[in-house]
């Protein structure tokens, strides 16, 4: 029997993004049952109105049929998670795995699941943690009836038209991988702008808070990352950082896409990143500072003196 309303939907992982996102379909009017290993990501989840459970198994239980679950952990960990809960799904249950998965990955994990009658979908998400919170870009890959079926959610998380099943079996997390490639390169073109323009404040008297003004507001560059260094800098974060950029999760994948054609920028960019771990630049702190604004993701601090 099919009681599932549609607006029923587990989550697995409530990290930086998973919470967000599991927040916003709340608030849209879903029963979210959620799990994460982390007591503490459980007390967030629960404080913001998911249904905390303290397992997987307590979640797929808890589930109406048909089952749908969104994974939401990183991509290391995504078979382990598969291995664990696909044991406990019916035929015609879906799984949609939302995080950073290599594309071969998910094209190899829709092939066994349909042969265990279970649906897939493979979804990029981009937009940093606001955009998890408030509404993001989903990139979504699989059948086109999975995902008419589960489109309503899609729609729940995503901003404003910012979402698309945009092709098969991998092809969500394909098309947000090049996705990745560009934002590389963007993120190195404006930080490699801003050292020059840092080099020549004293020559120039330029005032960088000053030059954001223009570059933030209908320039031909204006966009989030640059809104995200402003932010950075008006934070003083630039200053508390060694400028060394942490290898990231996706740095893998971008070192694929270099054997798949001609992409010159993507290879300078991941140059640039690799050369701050062996010598800190001016460079480096911004692009960790920009990384750091939009996904939380780790900076290397000075020590205090």
């Amino acid at each position: 029997m099919n009681n599932n309303n549609g607006k029923v939907i587990g989550f697995i992982g409530l990290g930086r993004m998973g919470l967000n996102m599991a927040t916003l379909l709340v608030e849209k009017g879903y029963r979210v049952v959620g799990y994460n290993r982390s007591e503490e990501a459980r007390i967030a989840a629960k404080a913001v109105g998911v249904e905390v459970v303290d397992d997987i198994s307590s979640l797929i239980t808890a589930l109406p049929l048909p089952k749908v679950v969104w994974v939401m952990v990183s991509s290391s960990a995504v078979d382990a998670v598969l291995n664990e809960l696909t044991p406990q799904l019916s035929p015609g249950d879906t799984i949609i795995d939302g995080g950073n998965s290599f594309y071969k990955d998910s094209i190899r994990r829709h092939k066994a699941l349909k042969e265990k009658e279970l649906k897939f979908l493979d979804c990029g998400t981009s937009g940093g943690m606001d955009g998890a919170r408030h509404g993001a870009s989903i990139m979504v890959g699989g059948r086109p009836e999975v995902f008419a079926e589960h489109e309503h959610i899609f729609a729940s998380l995503a901003t404003k038209d910012g979402y698309a099943r945009v092709g098969n079996e991998g092809a969500g997390h394909f098309v947000k991988m090049i996705h990745n490639g560009i934002e590389y390169g963007m993120m190195g073109a404006i930080a490699e702008g801003m050292t020059i323009l840092h080099e020549h404040e004293e020559e120039f008297g330029i005032k960088l808070e000053e030059v954001f003004k223009p570059y933030e507001h209908e320039s031909i560059i204006t966009s989030k990352l640059v809104s995200w260094l402003k932010k950075a800098y008006d934070e003083g974060q630039i200053d508390l950082i060694t400028g060394e950029v942490p290898r990231g999760e996706t740095e893998s994948e971008m070192e694929h896409i270099v054997t798949l054609g001609d992409v010159k920028v993507l290879e300078g960019a991941l140059a640039q990143r690799k050369a701050t771990r062996e010598k800190a630049s001016y460079l480096g702190k911004l692009i960790a500072a920009m990384r750091n604004q939009f996904g939380g993701h780790s900076v290397i601090k000075r020590e205090a003196k």
